[in-house]
Formats: structure tokens, sequence, C-alpha cells
């Protein structure tokens, strides 16, 4: 039997060409599972506006760690440019590499973020209110219908005792 092929050590880069970030589109961004993120072309300020759309993504809250994050000089390999660079460190091995991918990809939210807690609270209290309303409500009907339905008064089984009996 022959051996399984071994993939090339520096194989696996997943391209993610025309990648838009606010009103700039980077030519190219390249995500290595190993290396960490290299960008092709662009802005000089390409590494800050991925850092951006991933923070705004949360995507430190849920991969904490080292993310290498390179723009890549004119004809430079992506190997070569994360050479002298610090290893990938985040949780859950390439994982990350999916949830960078989704963050790139899509227009992340503008504006700020907003707190919902309160209002959630509130709206599943008066929640609970209605519902016990409703229930009192179908309980006083209930009762009322049972006694228009024919409830008449119980008749007594009892004989009643001969008149003139001590």
């Amino acid at each position: 039997m022959l051996p399984e092929p071994q993939p090339e050590p520096d194989a696996g880069w997943l391209a993610l060409p025309r990648c838009r970030l606010g009103s700039q589109v980077l030519p190219m961004v390249l995500l290595h599972p190993r290396h960490g993120i290299a960008i092709q072309g662009g802005p000089p300020e390409a590494a800050s506006l991925v850092r951006e759309r991933l923070e705004r993504a949360r995507f430190s809250a849920i991969f904490p760690g080292v993310l290498p994050i390179l723009r890549l000089a004119e004809g430079q390999s992506p190997e070569a440019a994360f050479a002298g660079q610090e290893p990938v460190n985040l949780p859950g091995g390439d994982a990350w590499s999916l949830c960078a991918r989704r963050a790139l990809e899509r227009d992340a939210p503008q504006g700020q973020l907003v707190p919902l807690g309160s209002s959630r609270r509130h709206r599943n209290r008066r929640g609970r209110r209605m519902a016990v309303a409703a229930g009192l409500l179908a309980l006083l009907l209930g009762g009322m219908a049972m006694s228009m339905i024919g409830m008449k008064p119980a008749q007594s089984s009892l004989v009643a005792a001969p008149a003139g009996a001590p």
C-alpha cells in the first residue's frame, strides 16, 4: 500500500479576493491556520482595517491570543513574511480561520452597540403579567359559565319527620 501523500508544509492558504472593508477594497486577503492573515495590495493601513473588522465581529472575545496580520510587500511570499513573526496562538485549533473568514466576507454592522438587557427583562415581566391576567379571567368566566349551565340548588335526600313527632 502506498503512503498517503503529505501536503506541502506551506500549502493551505485560503484566499479571499476583493475583500471590502468599509470604503476600502483589499485585492487579496490570505488566511493560514498556522501563520495568520496576509494581505496582498490595498492601502498601507490594510492590517489595521482587518484588525478593526475582526474587533467589530468580537473575534478577540472568542479567540483571545496572538493572531499575526501582515500586509505583504510587492512580490513578497506570505511564508517569507511570516518567517520572523510570532506564530498563531489561539484556542480552538484552526477554528479561528472560519470565524475570521465570515467576519471578513460580510459587512460589519455600523453604529454603536446598544445593550438590550433591561428592555428584555421588562418585556418578559409584561408577558408574565398578561399571562396571569388571562388565566384569572379564564377562571372567572369558567366559574360564571358553570353557574349558568344549570347548577340547581341541591335537593335534600333526608326524609322529613312526621308532624307532631317529638
